[in-house]
């Protein structure tokens, strides 16, 4: 899996106690990341001070990634206003299994990260993991990658807001199982596991949802 990050004034969102910074469910799965790409870029009329604060924060970066065996590129973002150019530049850095914290540096060189991201995934979705932002207390935000251009169906969306209503009610995201009982109740209908498990699926793909196993039992996560 490969590790895509911005860096800018600091990188405690890429670092904390020596361990990197990774959504809860990425560290769940145990996946092994092989590779990182440390990108940054520097305002041209910047005082020579800043300049090398961001450089010295760069450096801290690629030792903090080389301490855990872990190869790393970095790459300065130059022009980052071609705003296009530089996405088409960024697919080409997203291999299969790849997640992007996007917290630190530019916003713009965030952004066509993350319009990269949505570009990659409508080609493959299984290329990108998440894309996510650390806050200032070390939580992290993992954004929905969806193409605005995405419809749902009838039973897409009332899935979507089934579980967004339940997350929001109780706190925690509801399991299959349950999910296929409330549509069964609202829609006085009768629904096998597969077919609800499938139409998750979709969602999934489509970056609206996320499934997630735990013990026995998968459950369902808006992600929006």
């Amino acid at each position: 899996m490969r590790y895509i990050v911005t860096v800018g004034e600091h990188i405690n969102h890429i670092l904390q106690n020596g361990e990197l910074v990774l959504p809860k469910r990425i560290k769940k799965g145990n996946l092994k990341i092989s590779s990182a790409v440390v990108l940054y870029s520097i305002r041209g009329d910047t005082t020579e001070e800043y300049r090398e604060k961001i450089l010295s924060n760069v450096r801290d970066a690629e030792e903090g990634f080389k301490s855990l065996r872990i190869p790393v590129v970095v790459a300065e973002v130059n022009e980052p206003y071609l705003f296009q150019k530089r996405i088409d530049e960024f697919k080409k850095l997203i291999i299969p299994e790849t997640i992007i914290n996007i917290t630190g540096g530019r916003r713009i060189v965030g952004y066509e990260l993350l319009y990269a991201a949505v570009l990659v995934r409508n080609e493959n979705p299984e290329a990108i993991k998440s894309v996510f932002y650390v806050t200032e207390k070390g939580g992290v935000i993992e954004f929905p990658l969806v193409d605005p251009k995405i419809q749902l169906t009838p039973l897409e969306l009332q899935i979507l807001r089934v579980a967004q209503e339940h997350m929001k009610r109780t706190k925690r995201p509801m399991n299959l199982t349950e999910l296929k009982n409330r549509l069964e109740l609202i829609n006085e209908s009768t629904y096998s596991l597969p077919f609800i498990s499938e139409y998750v699926s979709r969602l999934e793909r489509k970056g609206y949802v996320k499934k997630e196993q735990r013990g026995r039992r998968k459950f369902v996560i808006p992600l929006v």
